[in-house]
């Protein structure tokens, strides 16, 4: 299912269909702004776009990224325009995880939607320093204690002064991309948007 407006501009969670008229930040943004200035995902995940995006990461299925970079290219043209941007950042795997997986989910949707829309995509700006355990199955507060600080900058006059998109495949909380995206503000990016295939969100 596709997730349409109204959305909080910050980070990206869908209102409830009844909340019409004027787009505002959600309770969270307000009390804890987060330290990208606006996520967007294409959809929910669940139905059909989860089923895609658990074969994609967990059976290998790498050929789906042709179909999946499509859905992300839809959801950003909804927010943006290409010359917003300098760079795609995909969101790095700690090296231990990649090797056991083979390959870098966000990498390969990075490296599509780049063609795509014609924004250059940079795999070198970030990388993972902590082998954080997995994110399913903790409650928010675990999962911003078990990203904190989990990302650093490769080289920061690579990101400095530049406008920078973040690019995975799921955001739950906002925990993973709110830690790199810090990484990044904290090594000079100007600016750190975020965008992701699928949003989990309860109680729909």
């Amino acid at each position: 299912m596709t997730i349409v407006a109204p959305w909080c501009p910050s980070c990206g969670i869908p209102f409830q269909a009844f909340e019409k008229g004027t787009t505002h930040l959600c309770s969270r943004c307000i009390l804890d702004p987060p330290p990208y200035s606006g996520a967007r995902s294409f959809g929910y995940y669940s139905a059909e776009l989860s089923r895609m995006i658990q074969e994609f990461k967990f059976r290998s299925r790498k050929n789906l990224a042709a179909l999946l970079a499509p859905l992300l290219a839809a959801a950003f043209v909804e927010s943006w325009k290409p010359e917003e941007f300098d760079f795609l950042v995909p969101v790095p795997l700690h090296p231990k995880r990649q090797r056991k997986r083979g390959f870098n989910q966000a990498v390969l949707l990075g490296r599509k939607l780049s063609r795509l829309i014609a924004v250059p995509c940079c795999e070198a700006a970030l990388r993972r320093v902590r082998d954080t355990a997995p994110q399913v199955g903790l409650s928010d507060s675990e999962r911003l204690r078990n990203m904190q600080s989990a990302f650093q900058c490769r080289d920061g006059s690579v990101v400095t002064g530049k406008r920078l998109l973040l690019i995975d495949d799921v955001m739950t909380t906002g925990a993973t991309l709110a830690s790199a995206a810090r990484a990044l503000v904290s090594a000079g990016a100007a600016k750190v948007s975020a965008l992701t295939l699928a949003r989990a969100v309860t109680n729909l």
